[in-house]
This record gives structure tokens, sequence and C-alpha cells, in this order.
């Protein structure tokens, strides 16, 4: 299955696609739930084997990312990617990651000591801000809603109730993953899964340098990182030889240089420099 990538890619997504036809079998009326429920039964278990190996490459990237320093939660996140398609992947981990982020509401960590915390939630605030200032009254008017079914009514409210979870849940995961400048490291951070670590003393130069990219969050393209917060980055961090950037779900990759977004790049590059000019003496 390894080997050939499109081969795995669609037995990835089979499963989903079985439980979709027998979906549309139901809604159709061709079949009852009662037999909708035993024909996918049997055709999951007749993809046993395909079940057994997407556990094993689970218990795989769970270990790797474990092994490359991940916490337990993260290296879970690591080893969805293994087993699920891209795109069911990433919804499936933006959604554990907005509602594990809740209990950081009620435990603040502090940085450690000597480091200087960087907050980097861009406008992710104002727009939990804006999500909960349409979403909490949305759950009050839904269950005065009248004229309508009943089902209506609690569709509403559940759909407004869950989007302003969402709201308090995406404004904690980025609130309490900001940068970190510490004595010897430069950390940096982009929601729950990237975590990198780069050694100060390696540093040449730190700036600010605002800037917009395409693709990804996080990448690495041509010796350069990029953690971009909604495609925009402000510092920029160049190194005077390749230094390695270490991941939890992703292959090594020497980097010369590291682009970041911080609310306060000023701030970000004072911090650094000061850390450049102790490490200098």
């Amino acid at each position: 299955m390894l080997r050939h990538p499109r081969v795995a890619a669609f037995l990835r997504w089979l499963p989903f696609i079985i439980i979709a036809a027998n979906l549309f079998l139901v809604f159709a009326g061709v079949v009852n739930v009662a037999q909708a429920a035993v024909l996918i039964a049997v055709l999951e278990a007749c993809l046993l084997g395909v079940v057994v190996a997407e556990f094993a490459a689970i218990r795989i990237a769970f270990r790797k990312a474990r092994a490359r320093g991940a916490n337990r939660v993260q290296a879970a996140m690591a080893s969805l990617d293994a087993c699920l398609p891209p795109s069911v992947a990433f919804l499936v981990k933006q959604e554990l990651l907005v509602t594990l982020a809740f209990p950081r509401l009620f435990r603040r960590g502090s940085p450690e000591a000597g480091a200087t915390a960087v907050p980097s939630s861009g406008p992710t605030g104002a727009i939990s801000a804006g999500m909960l200032a349409v979403t909490v009254p949305g759950c009050v008017l839904s269950l005065l809603f009248v004229g309508g079914p009943d089902w209506l009514r609690w569709v509403l409210f559940g759909v407004s109730l869950y989007f302003a979870f969402y709201a308090v849940g995406l404004w904690a995961l980025y609130d309490s993953n900001g940068h970190l400048v510490g004595p010897r490291t430069l950390r940096v951070r982009h929601g729950a899964t990237t975590d990198v670590a780069f050694p100060l003393d390696e540093a040449a130069s730190a700036r600010v340098s605002p800037e917009a990219h395409r693709g990804g969050p996080v990448s690495v393209d041509g010796g350069t990182l990029t953690v971009t917060m909604f495609g925009r980055t402000n510092v920029d961090v160049e190194f005077a030889s390749p230094v390695p950037a270490v991941f939890f779900d992703r292959d090594e990759a020497a980097v010369t240089r590291v682009r970041f977004f911080a609310d306060s790049p000023e701030r970000a590059v004072a911090a650094i420099e000061e850390r450049l000019s102790r490490t200098s003496r």
C-alpha cells in the first residue's frame, strides 16, 4: 500500500465512501436504517486488513512524534495524517485542537524561566469576538423561534452553540501558543502542532519584515521556514549556517532563515537582539 500512493489514498477514502453510499441508499428508500447498518458492518469487516494496517500506521506515527519531543496530544494529531485522507485529517485536527484548548482558559502556563513570550494570535481575538457577537444572540433567538417546527429550533440552537464554543476554543488555542525567546533558544510555534526550537547562538540577524505568503501556515522552501498567521509574517531571523528544524509531523529540515508572525514584531526583534548581544560576549 505504501508503494502505491494512489492505492493508499483510495483505501483511506473507501470506508467513508461506503458510509456515504449507504446513507444515500437510506435516504433514497432502497434500504432501511437497520439494513444499512448491517451492510456497513459487513463491508467494513471485509476491510479488516486495511483497518489493521491503518492502526499500525497510527502507532508508528505516534511513536515517531513522541521520539521527536511531542507530547501525547501533539503525537495524536500527527498520527491522524497517517490514517485519514488529508482533507479529513485537517478537519478532524482542527476540531480536536480547538476542543482540547478549552482547559487553557482555566490553566494558564507561564513562560519558562528567563524566556520572553511573544504573542502571535493576530486577528484571532477579533474574529472570535465577532463570532460570539453573532452566535450568542443566535442561541437565545433560536430558542424563542416561533412559527416553525420544533426540530428546526433545536437545529438552529445547536449550530449557534457549536460556533460559540468554537470561537472560544479558537481564541484559547492561539492566544496561549505564542513564540518564546529563551536565553539560548528561539521557539517558533503555531497552534498546538508546531513547536520548533532554534539555537540563538547560530542566529546572525533579526529584523522586522512584513510579508504576505501563499500556501499552508507552516512550510519549508529553499531553506526558509515560514510560519504564518492568516498568510502573514513580519519577523525575519537569519542564521549564519544551516540549523535543523525538527517537526512532530514531518521530516527534519535544515534551514538558514525563519519567518514568523508576531503581534508586536518590534518587541520580538528587540528580545532576539538582546539575546544575541549576550551570546556574542
